[in-house]
């Protein structure tokens, strides 16, 4: 990539989801590549979280933005895109059918290349895969309503506000949704204190945030 191009796509990336959907609308596909890109990770996880098929996981990427695109002409993200294609996702993936002779996958599946993709020590790299197991395994006992707040709170980095709106259920609901999630990790990561997991508190004291630094330690970057 030449100067000039690597500094157009920094110019591109640093612009807001609602400058790329404004600009997208004026034919500009580089806009609506820089879109893509920024989610497409996070609904691979959240549509493999819920459909086990990685699949239908790669399906429902391209069927979220394809709807995108057709109704760039009315969308109107405040700040953020993510809720409205989150939300899309879901119910993507939630009117997916299983696959005959599917065989199950796991939400470790999805966050491999994650770790592998880090430039760490062979002894870190190998700690952090464990962390990664344990906690995504964890993620997968919970059922599908809390496994999906959980995937877009902590995989994703959706606040509350945002994934009421995903789940179309009040505020309280997805509090409550995380703090039974909450309840239910607690008890499988404790069982692994050689990892260093921190205590999972149940405080609200940060507004739109519930801390669970085991989870987000296996996140890598946010969108």
């Amino acid at each position: 990539m030449t100067g000039r191009a690597a500094k157009k796509a920094a110019e591109i990336d640093a612009r807001t989801d609602r400058e790329l959907v404004y600009a997208a609308r004026e034919h500009d596909m580089l806009a609506f590549d820089a879109l893509f890109y920024r989610y497409k990770d996070g609904i691979f996880r959240l549509g493999l979280a819920i459909t086990k098929d990685p699949s239908a996981a790669e399906e429902i990427v391209v069927d979220t933005f394809a709807r995108a695109h057709r109704a760039l002409a009315r969308l109107e993200p405040e700040g953020s895109l993510r809720p409205w294609l989150y939300r899309v996702a879901v119910n993507l993936s939630y009117n997916r059918r299983p696959r005959k002779g599917l065989v199950i996958s796991t939400l470790e599946d999805a966050t491999e290349e994650i770790v592998q993709g880090e430039e760490r020590s062979p002894s870190r790299l190998a700690e952090l895969a464990e962390l990664r197991r344990v906690v995504l395994a964890a993620i997968d006992t919970l059922g599908p309503k809390h496994k999906v707040v959980v995937v877009l709170h902590y995989l994703n980095g959706l606040n509350l506000a945002e994934i009421a709106q995903v789940v179309d259920c009040p505020i309280g609901t997805v509090k409550s949704r995380l703090h039974y999630a909450l309840r239910r990790l607690r008890a499988h990561l404790a069982a692994h204190p050689e990892l260093g997991f921190e205590p999972l508190g149940a405080s609200m004291a940060t507004p739109g945030r519930i801390p669970l630094t085991a989870v987000e330690r296996v996140r890598g970057p946010q969108e």
